[in-house]
């Protein structure tokens, strides 16, 4: 599917629950929450069961990551719940670009949670990219993900956006605070 149809998608939630908080929206929209103590390197997981739409969050991961993945996986509930219909969509690592919808959920994710007038106002007030991901409380990855969206959509950033794919995957929720950029 397009990214245009992805950004459209991810806007119209935020509209319609009037917040970018993907728990809120989660609740919101009627996807059960659960988080699972049991998960060791599985991040998250979104399955649909008889018209019942289930998302399961590792509830060792900090917040702010439980955040994201969240997000991600409300991207695969607006996105693709025709392919989680009775097969779970399990997360190892969340900015594996490999496929396609995990790609898409990665893209919805980071519009869900970053926006571009907040993005572009510190960009040009002299941020970067470090400093806007901290500012942000978000992970310079998704960041990276958002502002190449960005790009797609006309904001003259001029820089060079390359996130680390297989990021999530290798990420521990000590490293978090302190992810070295590339």
């Amino acid at each position: 599917m397009p990214t245009t149809y992805i950004h459209e998608a991810a806007r119209r939630l935020i509209e319609k629950c009037r917040t970018r908080d993907p728990f809120e929206i989660a609740e919101s929209i009627g996807v059960k929450l659960m988080y699972r103590n049991d998960f060791t390197a599985l991040k998250g997981m979104y399955i649909v069961i008889e018209r019942n739409r289930y998302m399961f969050i590792n509830a060792n991961l900090k917040e702010r990551v439980r955040r994201i993945v969240c997000a991600h996986e409300l991207g695969h509930d607006d996105l693709h719940q025709a392919f989680a219909k009775n097969k779970a969509l399990q997360e190892f690592m969340l900015y594996d670009m490999a496929t396609r919808p995990e790609y898409e959920a990665n893209i919805f994710a980071g519009e869900l949670l970053l926006d571009d007038d907040e993005i572009f106002s510190m960009i040009k007030d002299g941020y970067d990219l470090p400093q806007i991901a901290g500012e942000l409380n978000t992970d310079y990855n998704l960041l990276l993900i958002k502002m190449n969206e960005m790009t797609k959509k006309g904001y003259d950033l001029r820089l060079s956006l390359n996130a680390d794919t297989r990021f999530l995957a290798k990420l521990r929720d000590e490293d978090f605070e302190t992810y070295d950029t590339p």
